[in-house]
């Protein structure tokens, strides 16, 4: 089958809410219908081919598209260029691929809960704005470029790779989980302890995991393997880590 392909006609004129488009929601419903998926109906924005709901792809899309993969379970969802805030929100399966820059909250927790990303993966080929990843409780955010601040903050588990840069305070009361940094934070959180150089047996498990899941996926970690790590937050217990590849 191929894949399901939704085309934006024009620039979106305001913000588009497109968290009802995902493989798990859509399994089953015939194109006629998706067209008339969401709060506002799809069929007069969007261009709709394709039957297989489990791949979906999203082109010429804007940062006014929000919410995209938000809530997913299953199946791959690609967007061919940028998109705004909320992607893979609460996200809890699946592949989420961002085929440029994402806007704030990327992975992370809807408004008033406890926990955000509870698994699957979220690859961001580009930028990611502020908060990424927060509350995170499970699962796989890869950055290729440069996230913004706070990224990780309240992170509960999970691993966040940024190949890029990152924004100020990183792993903001991190309880569990890891972050992996190719370079150091600027400044570094002062709550996060210095534990000296590793090579890590963790960090060839995960180019493992990244060849079987795509084998594109393996670019985002970084050439070198041995890493500085830093415990923290220590305002919190310090059981998660900051990983900083040397």
């Amino acid at each position: 089958m191929t894949p399901l392909i939704l085309t934006l006609r024009a620039t979106a004129p305001f913000d588009i809410d497109l968290s009802a488009v995902t493989p798990d929601r859509l399994t089953g419903v015939k194109v006629a219908d998706v067209a008339l998926t969401g709060g506002r109906q799809l069929g007069e924005l969007f261009d709709i081919t394709g039957e297989d709901s489990q791949n979906i792809i999203i082109r010429n899309p804007d940062e006014r598209l929000t919410h995209i993969g938000a809530g997913m379970r299953e199946g791959v969802l690609t967007v061919e260029g940028n998109c705004g805030a909320y992607a893979g929100l609460a996200m809890r399966g699946g592949m989420l691929i961002v085929k440029g820059n994402a806007g704030d909250f990327a992975g992370a927790a809807i408004a008033g809960s406890r926990q955000g990303m509870r698994g699957g993966t979220i690859a961001i080929y580009g930028n990611v704005g502020d908060r990424a990843g927060e509350r995170m409780r499970r699962g796989l955010v890869l950055i290729g470029g440069d996230a913004g601040a706070y990224c990780g903050a309240n992170m509960l588990a999970g691993t966040i790779l940024v190949a890029g840069k990152v924004g100020l305070m990183p792993g903001f009361l991190l309880k569990r989980g890891s972050l992996l940094l190719s370079r150091a934070p600027n400044p570094l959180p002062a709550t996060f302890q210095d534990s000296g150089e590793h090579s890590l047996l963790f960090l060839t498990l995960l180019e493992k995991r990244l060849q079987r899941e795509g084998p594109t996926l393996a670019h985002f970690l970084p050439v070198a393997r041995t890493v500085r790590r830093y415990c923290g937050d220590m305002a919190c217990g310090g059981t998660g880590e900051m990983l900083v590849f040397i």
